[in-house]
């Protein structure tokens, strides 16, 4: 074979490699058409040196000539290269004795020649990689099912996905998992490799397919890596309870599988179940140290954060492989101080609309051509806007570029709305509430700006609902908190919200205030507000019912607790059941008005406050007069 024969490597193919990859690649090729052992050592070592020259300059011609240097180049690459001809198994050439004749024909004892040369390090990956440069890619099947030593196949893989080549991945990979026959175990990382594969590709059909071939022809590991993605997609849906009968079928299928410890927690954290998620990130904690594996260290030591702090723990993970959150996060840690660029006109004691100034107007416009916004209707918090994360660059970067932005009520309204749609619970966790507060603190700024603090912001202007939404979610939030300051601090904000800011209460947190100001002993005030809205539903005129019977004010307390047992009497008869069952979730948002659900929800929210000021022997007594 002459140099001419390397005329099918085109300019721009040589450009774009490195002298070594040229080198394997021109070496893998002449295999690949059929070149023996010795025909492609051959090529390599006569013409390594031109095609090869920085590298031939570093040589020490002390140690042997060029040539044989690069003789000893291609028996590594002969020695480490997948032979397609032989199942892609490699067919080493026999080592010579130390007093054997050199192979490269010098007369010499090894031992005198080629032996003082350096060992040329070539991994199997990079031969094979060089090789399936140059097949064709419909052959690239062939290699499924061969003999081809799997560690050398990931290890390509890993190369691969380094490079963002994940759609070469997929066609390498998915003839492995073709036609009839079983998964076989020694084949399942590969098999969990295709399956991330998909969902980097964003093909969750291919991915789901895949996963429940493995469950139906896998033996007993792939099964459990298709049950493991089952749980996973079961859990992305948000179908909590399929992802967990998921996770128990992959743990019966491969329960020494030390990867399912961590799918349980993670799956555990995303259902909401904090609490259990400390409990077993513990046991799996524990049960990982006693194997004494250092390969283990990483699991162990992020199952501990688990244990002290869930959603800290989720969100370093987050932090990791999700640059577009990372981002966010650290945007907002710099975002500047609050400062008021809105306009108010006040009228009839209302703030009026608040409407942007010039300089937040301008930005707006662009963010609003990069930002995919998806307002709630009516008075629902989130539409949870999933979109938001389809391009999320583009809006970053604007944020970056503008930092006035973070001063609008309608960017921090669309980035929580955004965040909803992230699908995390701990990504909310971490990032809303800054958001919520920041809102806060923006509000009163605002107000205090134009002298307003004391004035109605109404729902009625449609300018004013992005502000109000939030502050409104960061009241809902405060009320689910752990923290009692943050509880008091909810209570506060919305006692504001139905006495000053938006009377009209289109947020229905009335009932809420009334009862709150019971326990707190203002039960005066508390009847005063729910004598504002007369004729309302079955959650206010039971709560008002139990503020007039703790102020006094009998007649008045019997008169409206007789007509709520008799309008809304589901209500009653729930809130006074000694253990009523909970009604099926019949899958819509909200609840049906006098339907079976409405009264779990009054009992779930007042009956702590029915029993502490006890309130109930009296209600009972009531409905017995009533019957």
């Amino acid at each position: 074979m002459g140099i001419d024969d390397l005329d099918e490597f085109d300019e721009e193919m040589q450009e774009g490699m490195d002298e070594f990859h040229l080198l394997i690649t021109l070496f893998a090729g002449q295999v690949w058409r059929g070149a023996l052992a010795e025909e492609a050592i051959g090529l390599i070592a006569k013409h390594g040196e031109m095609l090869a020259s920085a590298m031939a300059e570093q040589l020490d011609p002390a140690v042997g000539p060029k040539t044989a240097f690069f003789r000893v180049m291609g028996r590594a690459m002969w020695n480490n290269l997948p032979q397609p001809a032989h199942g892609f198994r490699l067919m080493k050439l026999p080592e010579p004795g130390r007093n054997d004749p050199c192979f490269c024909g010098s007369l010499r004892k090894y031992k005198q020649c080629c032996a003082r040369l350096p060992e040329f390090p070539v991994a199997p990956a990079m031969m094979l990689d060089g090789l399936l440069s140059i097949m064709p890619r419909k052959h690239w099947r062939s290699l499924a099912g061969s003999s081809i030593n799997r560690d050398t196949l990931q290890h390509l893989v890993f190369m691969w996905q380094g490079e963002d080549r994940h759609e070469d991945v997929a066609a390498l990979l998915e003839p492995w998992f073709k036609g009839e026959g079983a998964i076989k175990n020694a084949d399942a990382e590969l098999l969990d490799t295709l399956l991330e594969t998909y969902v980097v590709l964003d093909k969750p059909r291919k991915r789901k397919s895949l996963a429940q071939t493995a469950i139906a022809r896998g033996e007993n590991v792939a099964r459990g890596i298709g049950w493991q993605r089952i749980a996973l997609m079961e859990a992305e849906a948000g179908n909590d309870d399929a992802s967990r009968r998921a996770l128990v079928e992959a743990q019966r299928a491969d329960p020494d599988n030390l990867n399912l410890g961590l799918l349980e927690v993670h799956l555990l954290i995303s259902a909401g179940n904090a609490t259990l998620a400390q409990e077993r990130a513990k046991y799996w904690a524990i049960r990982l140290a006693k194997l004494n594996d250092p390969a283990l260290h990483d699991q162990i030591s992020w199952l501990r954060e688990v244990v002290l702090n869930p959603q800290a723990a989720m969100m370093k993970i987050t932090r990791k492989h999700d640059d577009s959150i990372a981002e966010m996060e650290a945007l907002l840690a710099e975002a500047p101080p609050v400062a008021c660029h809105y306009r108010l006109k006040p009228m009839d004691g209302s703030t009026g609309p608040f409407i942007p100034d010039t300089e937040l107007g301008n930005a707006l416009k662009d963010w609003n051509e990069v930002f995919s916004s998806c307002s709630p209707s009516l008075v629902m918090m989130s539409t949870w806007n999933e979109a938001a994360w389809d391009n999320p660059g583009e809006w970053l970067a604007l944020l970056r570029e503008q930092p006035l932005l973070w001063n609008s009520f309608e960017v921090l309204d669309d980035l929580v709305i955004a965040l909803d749609g992230h699908g995390m619970t701990w990504v909310r966790e971490e990032l809303v509430p800054p958001l919520l507060e920041r809102t806060r603190k923006l509000f009163e700024l605002v107000l205090e700006k134009h002298e307003a603090t004391k004035l109605k912001c109404e729902w009625a202007w449609h300018e004013n609902r992005p502000a109000l939404r939030l502050l409104a979610r960061k009241v809902v939030d405060g009320e689910e908190s752990s923290d009692p300051k943050e509880k008091e601090a909810a209570f506060a904000l919305m006692h504001r919200f139905v006495e000053q800011l938006n009377p009209h209460d289109n947020h229905g947190f009335r009932a809420g205030v009334v009862g709150g100001l019971v326990e707190r002993g203002k039960a005066e005030e508390a009847v005063a507000i729910a004598a504002r809205y007369p004729d309302d539903l079955a959650d206010m005129r039971y709560t008002q019912a139990l503020a007039l019977h703790v102020a006094g004010k009998e007649n008045e307390a019997r008169e409206v607790a007789l007509f709520a047992l008799r309008e809304f009497p589901k209500v009653g008869k729930t809130l006074l059941a000694a253990s009523p069952r909970k009604p099926r979730k019949d899958g819509r948002d909200g609840y049906v008005i006098g339907s079976n659900e409405e009264a779990w929800l009054y009992r779930e929210e007042f009956l702590p406050l029915w029993e502490k000021m006890d309130a109930l022997t009296w209600l009972t007594e009531l409905a017995r007069k009533k019957q």
